[in-house]
């Protein structure tokens, strides 16, 4: 009997994504260890940071790393250091923006979205610029002043139709010498990119340690300028201030490290293969239904690159229906809903074992039988 019996907490088999709601991804026994040995000593924390930031930079080709507590922590310290600029007055104030001679950040109107109130929560004032169906550049150069302390961009492919290019954005802010703040918190695979943005010339560059990087969920990743990372060691939690709250443990720094370290290290090519072995088997059981025209995604919900297996339902019954369905049995099954295709639901293998992808294509065949008899 684990915890979750113990206490009475039903589990799941994750076949959605690697959604904060479910618990992110899974550790390797490696990381565990390191986080228990961790736990085991007190040290400096920001002793810690430092040197942990450093080995991780290294592994991952960029100059400087943080390790934050989340991506949305990673915006709020990120918004911070960028209005404040190293002054620990400043700092002390916020989120009272009143005495930072920069105070504006802006943002794509077309990339609003839920995580970008963490910056707000800074005490910045958000400046928008374009629309929801394209972004020109004189609407950013006209809107950089003497107030505005950065662009923050959120690297996701549901905004790339009506954002300007991020090559622009840095080309144009860089003129005006405002940095660039990158959101590519789910942007992995692939690895290529825990280094792209950095070098296309974004100053900081944020990413989730919890999902695909299968470190502790509360964990989060800056890369960028050492300058800017810098004041994010002096400022970020443990520090006394607004990002007090946001701190994180011993224990999730190291065993952050440790799977960054799993990350660089894995076997690319064996990954992608199982990975591609486990969509087909879900496209042919989705098939051999009747109640699906099945085909294989390349990408993932924000545009990374590995493959789902994506179900366009033909039979009689609703997406929500059916993962309504497996969500409530025995095992629980999450499954993913997306409207864009029409009644489709889609299969991610990215958090499943063998085993379980055998069990999600039983369950799916299951509760497609009785869906179609209803």
């Amino acid at each position: 009997m684990d915890i979750y019996d113990e206490i009475g907490v039903k589990k799941y088999i994750n076949a959605h994504d690697t959604y904060t709601v479910y618990g992110g991804s899974r550790m390797a026994e490696n990381t565990l260890t390191a986080m228990r040995e961790a736990s085991r000593s007190f040290v400096d924390l920001s002793e810690l940071q430092e040197k942990l930031g450093d080995r991780i930079a290294r592994l991952t080709r960029n100059q400087a790393a943080y390790i934050t507590n989340g991506s949305s922590a990673g915006l709020l310290l990120s918004a911070a250091v960028c209005m404040t600029q190293g002054d620990p007055f400043l700092f002390s104030r916020l989120p009272d923006v009143s005495r930072c001679p920069r105070n504006e950040i802006i943002e794509m109107r077309c990339q609003r979205n839920a995580y970008d109130a963490a910056v707000s929560a800074s005490g910045a004032r958000l400046v928008e610029i374009g629309d929801a169906d394209e972004t020109l550049e004189t609407e950013l150069r006209g809107a950089i002043g003497e107030k505005t302390a950065a662009v923050f961009y959120y690297a996701s492919s549901r905004y790339a139709g009506a954002a300007m290019p991020l090559e622009k954005v840095v080309e144009i802010a860089h003129g005006a010498r405002v940095p660039v703040v990158v959101d590519a918190a789910a942007q992995l695979p692939p690895v290529e990119n825990l280094w792209k943005f950095t070098s296309m010339g974004a100053d900081l560059v944020l990413f989730s340690g919890g999902k695909t990087l299968c470190g502790p969920q509360p964990t989060g990743l800056i890369f960028g300028d050492p300058e800017l990372i810098g004041y994010c060691r002096r400022f970020g939690a443990p520090a006394h201030g607004i990002c007090r709250s946001s701190k994180v443990g011993r224990e999730e720094m190291t065993g952050l490290y440790t799977a960054v370290r799993n990350y660089m290290e894995l076997n690319r090519e064996e990954t992608r293969r199982r990975l591609e072995s486990m969509v087909q088997n879900f496209i042919d059981a989705m098939n051999t239904t009747g109640a699906f025209r099945a085909e294989r995604l390349s990408r993932g919900p924000v545009g990374q690159t590995y493959p789902r297996a994506l179900g366009i339902i033909v039979a009689d019954f609703a997406a929500e229906e059916l993962a309504a369905a497996m969500r409530a049995g025995d095992p629980g099954v999450y499954i993913g809903v997306d409207r864009s295709f029409g009644n489709a639901v889609y299969l991610s293998p990215l958090n499943l074992s063998d085993r379980e992808a055998e069990t999600v294509t039983a369950v799916l065949r299951k509760n497609v039988l009785k869906l179609l008899q209803c």
